[in-house]
């Protein structure tokens, strides 16, 4: 073991001493909360303004409609237009976007709008929120019903599910949990990837290198192996908890520049959205700050202890498990080129692993949820949405599952760590052959 951990340590530190971890360490929450800040400038800073023609051939404005009806918001200007407007009177206008305004519209489902340039869209939704909301009042005077009278009987069903074994204590969406463990489970994703992969460069450079030969006089090819693979996992570990530590340090500084979006998210709701649909989504911000005592509700119904414990077993267990392969397909390549063979069957467990994980929010009890949540090789994905929901109060704590699903990693790690060993043990000696899955085949087999 003592070999063990001095591999280790040498891998940590001759990796968190590059000059290129310490800037990805420092570049990545900076690109993150920049391109965030970026995205709120750019949008709240959008020069582009429509300007849009109503053309009227049948001559409804000033009858049934009034030009004065139609807001405009910050990036949208409505104007009518008397008598139809051609194609090429369009064209040859200062107008970007142009829609006939006939009676048939009124009725109509679907409608046309001509553009220059195309409309984002934002843009689109204030512009059919205007054409609803204007002909839905065509329809209620022609139809002799007052406004009052048709928002009196006009219902909107929000439908909340409840546990019925809760009943008793307040509740939020269930759909949290599974965005909470949908990120998680991302998060492991990138993490088993990134660092995976710097594990089968190591061991290809040193193979190409010949160091290797040198390297192995005194150790056992399956303990360099796993010191390379657990000294690796140390490094991104450490670096994850840094970009968490740096980034919210950058969030907080952030508030100094966008302090009114983000105290006030109806800021941002009014400048992108229509009229009627900002002041529907601003109720949701009124009335007792009903956001904010969902947020903390949340918060205190969470389980964050049991979370962040899966969160981290998941997160170790799904990178052991899959930088085991990887560290043998470094070894029995000599290229990065003749990896893209082999990587397929690593990449295709987890792929499918979110696929079944998107079933999990309408049926975390299914059969094809449960099966993929102890596999080993699906497990650190489908069970990271299970946790979340677990986590956050939506669906019973599961022990036995949770258990198997954490024996089976372990026992999963253990057995691809063998196996990878005995290819490892062939292929870092080996240069100058294609290998191909038979080869991977005899290599497994010999003692």
């Amino acid at each position: 073991m003592d070999k063990v951990w001095l591999i280790i340590s040498r891998e940590y530190s001759t990796r968190v001493r590059k000059k290129s971890f310490l800037i990805m360490t420092l570049l990545g929450p900076l690109l993150f909360v920049g391109f965030m800040a970026a995205a709120v400038y750019l949008t709240q800073n959008d020069e582009k303004v429509y300007e849009v023609v109503l053309s009227d051939p049948d001559g409804l404005f000033g009858k049934v409609l009034e030009i004065d009806e139609f807001k405009d918001s910050p990036y949208v200007h409505f104007h009518a237009q008397e008598g139809p407007m051609s194609d090429n009177d369009f064209k040859k206008s200062t107008y970007d976007l142009k829609v006939d305004v006939v009676p048939e519209a009124i009725y109509a489902e679907n409608l046309n709008i001509y553009y220059k340039d195309h409309p984002s869209f934002s843009v689109q939704k204030h512009i059919s929120a205007q054409l609803e909301q204007n002909f839905e009042k065509v329809k209620l005077t022609q139809n002799n019903v007052s406004r009052e009278t048709y928002e009196s009987i006009k219902t909107k069903i929000n439908l909340r599910p409840l546990d019925i074994e809760k009943t008793d204590s307040a509740q939020v969406d269930p759909e949290i949990g599974f965005i909470v463990g949908l990120v998680l489970a991302m998060i492991i994703y990138i993490f088993i990837f990134l660092y995976g992969a710097q594990v089968m460069r190591g061991v290809m450079e040193e193979k190409s290198s010949r160091i290797v030969e040198v390297i192995i006089s005194s150790v056992r090819p399956f303990q360099l192996m796993l010191g390379k693979i657990v000294g690796v996992a140390a490094v991104g570990l450490t670096q994850f908890l840094l970009w968490i530590v740096l980034t919210s340090l950058l969030f907080s500084g952030a508030q100094l520049f966008f302090g009114d979006v983000i105290a006030d998210p109806s800021v941002l709701i009014e400048q992108q959205m229509s009229p009627s649909a900002a002041h529907e989504l601003q109720n949701e911000f009124a009335g007792g700050n009903e956001a904010i005592q969902e947020f903390f509700l949340l918060y205190h119904q969470s389980n964050i202890p049991f979370i962040l414990g899966m969160f981290l077993f998941y997160f170790l267990g799904g990178y052991l498990l899959y930088g085991s392969l990887f560290a043998a397909v470094g070894s029995a390549v000599d290229s990065e080129s003749d990896t893209q063979q082999f990587m397929i069957p690593l990449v295709m467990p987890l792929v499918f692993a979110f696929i079944v994980a998107e079933t999990a929010i309408s049926n975390p009890d299914g059969a094809a949820v449960f099966w993929t949540s102890i596999i080993p090789f699906t497990s650190p994905v489908v069970m990271m949405i299970k946790v979340g929901m677990m986590g956050m109060g939506f669906q019973e704590m599961d022990w036995l599952t949770i258990a198997i699903s954490m024996i089976l990693l372990i026992l999963g790690f253990i057995g691809t760590t063998w196996l990878a060993a005995r290819i490892y043990r062939v292929g870092i000696l080996m240069h100058g052959k294609k290998v191909s899955y038979k080869e991977l085949w005899k290599w497994l087999r010999y003692y």
